[in-house]
């Protein structure tokens, strides 16, 4: 697993992570908080022999996945419900996005990077948001049949 931390002045308030939910156990990592699943909202990357094996944390993924038709449409919506559950619940608490795609190498970690930053920067840098990827370093899945 891979973890990003954006720092806040106060305690983390979000964890969001990112999944594969073609893995075996990959749904028991989702608890409770907010669920988006990517496998059919964004085009994968994984179809392109020329970013495979790269990540979502790679520049050339990144920006494949966010200029996807839709993509940053979906990943400003995401950002304010996450804001808005957080705004909901006492302080101290987290509030928790899962982000799924089929490996959790490509959409799911791009999306919940960009919505991590997003959440991050909208709250000024008063609370902190961490982002796990939790299939990120697992080989690449074969294609669905």
């Amino acid at each position: 697993m891979q973890t990003t931390l954006l720092d806040g002045l106060g305690t983390v308030a979000a964890v969001i992570r990112s999944i594969g939910a073609r893995h075996p156990g990959a749904h028991d990592l989702v608890t409770d908080g907010l669920y988006l699943d990517l496998r059919r909202a964004l085009r994968n990357p994984a179809d392109d022999p020329a970013l495979r094996y790269a990540t979502g944390l790679d520049g050339e993924v990144y920006a494949h996945v966010l200029a996807t038709p839709g993509a940053r449409e979906l990943i400003a919506r995401t950002a304010v419900q996450l804001r808005a559950l957080a705004d909901e619940v006492p302080r101290g608490r987290l509030v928790r996005l899962t982000v799924a795609c089929q490996g959790g190498r490509h959409r799911s970690v791009a999306v919940a990077e960009e919505v991590g930053r997003r959440v991050w920067t909208a709250w000024g840098g008063q609370r902190g948001v961490e982002i796990e990827h939790h299939h990120v370093d697992l080989p690449v899945l074969p294609a669905s049949g």
